[in-house]
C-alpha cells in the first residue's frame, strides 16, 4: 500500500518533460557541453542522454577512475569526451578547470552546473565543523560562479548557455538543520537571477532548474528519505536538458509556485512549528 501511494505521488508531483532523441540531437549537436558532478546522479544521467549526440562532452568530477570509465563507454557512441578531474570543494577548482580547458583549446558552448553537496546538521552540532560552511559554499556557489565568470567570453562569442541545477528549497521557507546547504544554493540562485538580464543582453542564456527531492546517492544514506516520494534521476536530467532546449529562465515542478505562496503566507506558523518541534529534538 505504501509503495502504491508513493508511486501515485511521484506520478502527480515529480514528473518532468519527456524529451525526444530528435530534440536533444537538434539542440546539442556540434556543441561543447561542460557538466560538473558528471560521474554520478543527475550529471551522469545528463551525459548519458547526450552521449548519442554528435557533441563534445567535457565531464568534470573528482573520481578520475569513474571519469575514464565513462569516457570509454560514451566514446563508443556518437559523442567525443574530454575529462577533467577536479575537487570542487577546493576554492582553486574553477581556475584549475579553466586552465585545462584553455590548454586543450576547448571552446565551451553550454555549462551545466550540477555538482553539489547537501548537509543536514543542526548548527548546535556543527560548532566545531567550519568545513560544513566552507565546503558547501565552495561547491554550491563559489566554484560555479567563478567558473561561469571565467567562461563568459567564450559563452558570449558562442551565444552560449548556463544551466544551474538548484533546489525547490531556494523558493520555500528556509528549513532548519540545512543552513549551509540553504545558504549556498540561495546564493547561487540570487547570483544567477541578478546577472540573467546582463547575460541576455549579450545573447547568453542562463536558466535555473528547481528540482524537488531526487533519488540519487546524495539521499541514499538518509533512512528518512527511503520511503518518501522523489523524482527519478533520469526525469531530473530531462528537466535540466529541457531548460536548455526551451531557453527557459527557470524550470520548476508545476506545484512550486503555489507552495512558494503558501510558504510566504504561513511563514510565522511554519516557524513556530519548527521551533516547538526542535525543542523536543535538540
Amino acid at each position: 500500500m505504501h509503495k502504491r501511494i508513493r508511486n501515485i505521488a511521484e506520478f502527480l508531483f515529480f514528473q518532468s518533460p519527456q524529451l525526444s532523441n530528435t530534440s536533444i540531437e537538434q539542440h546539442f549537436q556540434n556543441k561543447a557541453i561542460l557538466i560538473t558532478g558528471a560521474t554520478f546522479g543527475i550529471g551522469e544521467a545528463c551525459a548519458t542522454l547526450l552521449a548519442n549526440t554528435s557533441c563534445l562532452l567535457v565531464l568534470v568530477a573528482r573520481s578520475t577512475e569513474k571519469l575514464e570509465l565513462l569516457q570509454l563507454q560514451f566514446e563508443q557512441l556518437q559523442c567525443k569526451v574530454e575529462i577533467i578531474s577536479a575537487d570542487l570543494y577546493e576554492l582553486t577548482a574553477a581556475e584549475h578547470i579553466f586552465q585545462h580547458i584553455k590548454a586543450k583549446n576547448l571552446n565551451i558552448d553550454i555549462v551545466i552546473h550540477n555538482a553539489g553537496k547537501s548537509i543536514q546538521r543542526s548548527i548546535w552540532h556543527a560548532l566545531d565543523r567550519p568545513q560544513d560552511i566552507d565546503r558547501t559554499i565552495a561547491i554550491n556557489y563559489i566554484n560555479p560562479a567563478q567558473l561561469t565568470r571565467l567562461l563568459l567570453p567564450d559563452l558570449k562569442n558562442n551565444q552560449g548557455q548556463i544551466i544551474v541545477v538548484s533546489t525547490i528549497n531556494a523558493k520555500l521557507f528556509a528549513p532548519p538543520l540545512w543552513s549551509s546547504y540553504q545558504a549556498s544554493k540561495s546564493a547561487m540562485q540570487q547570483w544567477i537571477l541578478a546577472i540573467q538580464p546582463e547575460l541576455a543582453a549579450q545573447q547568453v542564456h542562463a536558466g535555473l532548474v528547481y528540482l524537488p527531492l531526487v533519488r540519487t546517492r546524495m539521499i541514499a544514506p538518509s533512512k528518512q528519505y527511503d520511503r518518501m516520494p522523489a523524482m527519478q534521476v533520469n526525469d531530473a536530467a530531462q528537466a535540466v536538458l529541457s531548460c536548455a532546449i526551451d531557453h527557459k529562465r527557470q524550470w520548476q515542478p508545476w506545484w512550486l509556485g503555489l507552495a512558494s505562496v503558501f510558504s510566504g503566507l504561513f511563514a510565522t506558523p511554519i516557524y513556530c512549528f519548527y521551533k516547538n518541534y526542535l525543542k523536543r529534538k535538540l
